[in-house]
């Protein structure tokens, strides 16, 4: 019987064998691993060539501390200084001949970290990690911060749990639901206007609340239109002063807001206006589910003029993870106060804490950003209004192009339609042309320019210039300067819209708080 042959190795050749494949898989495996890392890191600094990310596969898995605080409690730190590193991320080789002591200014292009040490136990944290995209322009920082920054997210924990909401004055127990806003001397011409379109156009019977503070509003007469207009329409309007020496700016807004009588509110900015009847609102499905509807603002990590991003030290200050989405525009917000009131306290916290890491490193734009960070710091529910924000302006053309400059934003509700209109660019006045009955405000509102549906975020790019306009020269404008070939982007006229004659209804009730406070002033003086 004639024996059949088979190749069977030697114990040799298959040891030598099983390791040339292990070397190719891993050969192969490395090849993209490093690939990833490197397109990872040259999306996230811009400046990271290939020969970085080997110093990274040759140092991954070097222990270093992460800062970490374990139940509310502060650690007795130390700072040790600023350690520089290479490459434009924390994570590179470190840079000595850069690092700092603790009192050093730290700017915009910098990496490193801030190395600190816990008295107690002796342990070495890098804290305040720092990409070279990190900071804004004209944003700093000194190590010896770092101190109070990491102790920021346990002032906050503790600030929430004392949430108490101010008890509702008697006579206005019937009203659970109401529009607050703050007024200024500014813009008290364009707060009239609102209120007029409100209840005497859209038959809006919600009651507002008008908050200011007694050292702006001066004189008191600015008051007298509002009272005149209150008692023709038999609305309710309340007057709140604002006593808080802190609640200035931005934050009378938060101070109206957090001490409102209303259990469910409509905020509106001052320059903003509904183009129908909001009351809706407060029925719609998205705010019996979450209580709380916000709106998305121009920008997002891929497109941010306030530096927003992956690598802001706003992750850390807060203590959460980055969170890829549109930022909040706070011109109006819609909140149910009973269900928000630990959010609300610490939206409050962090537009009072003392040092404002918020500000003073210019990590958030006012107080924008503040109610979805809080909101989410705590796990609390809210809906985002997902459509994009449009813009209502004017366009201006040139022999090659077509541009579109921008001066309201334009925001819509959960079905996609039109609902705020937000002069941010051009406020309304209520002045009069010399020697004329006629306003002297300009009609801003001939197109909306909008993003069309389905494109990806990335495209959604809003930009910031300026152009010479028939009444103002080298006007600060939003929009696009590509509208004849911009596929991405589309414009309607004004006329097209149910509210086409909004405008000039505002602009006539602007003139009209004129005429009424001059009348009211004439009364005064002859009295």
């Amino acid at each position: 019987m004639k024996k059949t042959s088979s190749f069977l190795p030697s114990p040799l050749c298959r040891c030598r064998a099983r390791p040339t494949a292990l070397r190719r898989i891993l050969l192969i495996g490395s090849v993209v691993y490093i690939c990833m890392l490197t397109i990872w890191f040259t999306h996230q600094t811009n400046t990271f060539p290939l020969s970085n990310v080997l110093y990274l596969l040759q140092n991954h898995g070097t222990e270093r501390s992460t800062f970490s605080l374990h139940g509310i409690e502060t650690r007795n730190l130390e700072c040790l200084g600023w350690e520089a590193t290479r490459y434009c991320t924390p994570e590179g080789p470190r840079n000595d001949q850069l690092d700092q002591n603790c009192t050093t200014l730290i700017e915009k292009g910098a990496s490193g970290y801030c190395k600190v040490r816990d008295r107690t136990s002796g342990k070495v944290f890098h804290v305040m990690k720092t990409y070279c995209n990190t900071l804004r322009e004209h944003a700093s920082f000194r190590c010896h911060d770092a101190l109070d920054f990491v102790h920021f997210r346990i002032k906050a924990q503790k600030e929430a749990q004392l949430a108490v909401l101010p008890n509702k004055p008697p006579n206005l127990r019937a009203f659970r639901e109401g529009i607050v806003i703050v007024v200024y001397p500014k813009l008290v011409a364009s707060t009239y206007a609102t209120i007029r379109v409100l209840w005497t156009q859209m038959n809006c019977t919600l009651p507002i609340e008008l908050w200011y503070r007694r050292d702006e509003m001066i004189p008191t007469t600015l008051f007298k239109p509002f009272k005149l207009l209150a008692k023709t329409t038999q609305r309710l309007l309340r007057f709140q002063a604002i006593h808080d020496p802190q609640a200035f700016r931005f934050g009378a807004k938060i101070h109206a807001i957090c001490h409102s009588s209303f259990d469910r509110l409509l905020f509106l900015d001052a320059d903003n206006v509904p183009v129908r009847d909001p009351r809706y609102l407060f029925e719609s499905m998205e705010f019996q589910t979450t209580g709380a509807i916000f709106w998305p603002d121009f920008w997002h990590p891929d497109h941010s003029i306030f530096n927003v991003q992956r690598t802001s030290l706003l992750w850390e200050l807060l203590d959460m993870p980055f969170v890829d989405m549109f930022e909040q525009e706070s011109g109006q917000l819609v909140i149910d106060r009973l269900r928000h009131a630990q959010a609300l306290q610490l939206v409050q916290f962090y537009a009072q804490s003392q040092p404002n890491y918020f500000t003073t490193m210019r990590l958030v734009y006012g107080d924008k950003d503040l109610f979805r960070l809080a909101w989410i710091q705590l796990n609390r529910p809210f809906t985002m209004i997902q459509t994009p924000p449009g813009m209502a302006g004017i366009f201006t053309s040139s022999f090659f192009n077509t541009t579109f400059c921008g001066l309201t934003m334009v925001q819509h509700d959960m079905h996609q339609n039109v609902l705020f209109l937000h002069r941010n660019q051009q406020k309304l006045t209520g002045k009069r042309l010399p020697h004329t009955n006629t306003s002297a405000d300009p009609i801003i509102w001939t197109h909306i320019l909008r993003i069309r549906d389905g494109l990806p975020r990335s495209k959604f790019v809003v930009e910031l210039f300026r152009r010479d306009l028939s009444f103002r020269a080298q006007q600060s404008c939003f929009g696009r300067r590509d509208v004849s070939y911009n596929p991405d982007f589309y414009v309607q006229n004004i006329r097209t819209f149910p509210f086409a004659t909004l405008e000039s209804q505002l602009r006539q009730f602007a003139l009209e708080w004129t005429q009424l406070y001059e009348n009211s002033s004439m009364d005064s003086l002859e009295k």
